[in-house]
């Protein structure tokens, strides 16, 4: 009888230390993290998500009939047009005739970027008509969409405004072809808004899958940060947002002037430039301050 009691003790012993485990284990994988740590992991998602793809992209195509390459290092796939440049006065266009056709170039790869930023921005604010909470794992989600706009541009630049505006641009100076870059430009446009209309669809597609498929209880923590983000944070959109996103790197708002925005420029430049910083953070940091500085002169808000 003593023995049965004391097997019967140790099972209930065991069990419950069992179960401790168990609730701690299940309790450490699944709690909600705190306010402070989910904003800084929702912070830091998009900063690292726009530097991965930018590593992960080509950033350089080949201008086939005419045998060179051009470079399109800026964000989100820009380009500088020193190469074609270059190309031009190898072949002996005149100083003033190149400087006009880069000109012409920088000027429609502007109006593209900003006719994509307003398509773009519809789907930023389909983003919000979702109705998503703004948390790690619906950005996890939103962010292959948002990726997919960049992929739309970077098409449009490879397939459209490379052959049919560049290589057109030099046909014509070649005497071999009438180029009109309005038409052109009003053709690319509408592939910016197609794409990005059949984007928004399948964002609205996928959500109730994914909302379905996402239903988890939500924790006291999980309440108290839904509700701080909803206080104190803009709309996701704004998030999302590659304007915000210069602005923010830059340390500045869109209120600033073209020369506000170019003095701090110059004061974030002397702070982190390689020659002058050599703690490893600061080659990156220069590189990101660079593409969200250019990225502005792209959309002409510094002059």
């Amino acid at each position: 009888m003593v023995k049965m009691l004391i097997i019967i003790v140790c099972i209930i012993v065991a069990l419950f230390v069992i179960g401790s485990i168990t609730f701690l284990f299940t309790f450490k994988r699944n709690r909600i993290e705190s306010t402070d740590d989910q904003v800084k992991r929702n912070e830091e998602l998009l900063s690292t998500n726009r530097k991965v793809w930018m590593r992960n992209t080509k950033r350089t195509v080949l201008i086939e009939k005419y045998n060179y390459f051009e470079s399109f290092e800026d964000f989100p796939f820009n380009s500088d047009f020193n190469n074609t440049k270059e190309y031009l006065a190898n072949n002996n266009f005149s100083f003033t005739t190149t400087n006009d056709v880069i000109k012409e170039l920088t000027k429609t790869q502007s109006e593209l970027l900003n006719f994509w930023l307003t398509e773009q921005r519809k789907l930023l604010k389909a983003f919000d008509q979702t109705g998503l909470t703004d948390n790690y794992e619906n950005r996890n989600f939103l962010m292959k969409f948002y990726n997919e706009s960049l992929n739309i541009y970077m098409k449009v630049i490879i397939q459209g405004f490379v052959p049919r505006i560049i290589i057109g641009k030099i046909d014509f100076l070649k005497g071999e072809s009438l180029i009109d870059v309005d038409e052109m430009l009003n053709i690319l446009e509408g592939w910016l808004s197609d794409g990005i209309n059949q984007l928004i669809h399948e964002l609205y597609r996928q959500t109730g899958i994914f909302q379905k498929q996402n239903k988890k209880f939500t924790s006291n923590n999980g309440q108290q940060y839904f509700h701080y983000q909803k206080t104190n944070q803009s709309k996701i959109s704004d998030q999302f947002s590659d304007v915000n996103w210069a602005y923010q790197t830059l340390g500045v708002s869109d209120k600033s002037t073209s020369e506000e925005i170019k003095k701090q420029y110059r004061k974030l430049a002397m702070t982190y430039h390689p020659d002058k910083n050599k703690t490893p953070e600061a080659k990156e940091k220069m590189v990101e301050i660079n593409r969200a500085y250019q990225f502005l002169k792209s959309i002409n808000k510094v002059n």
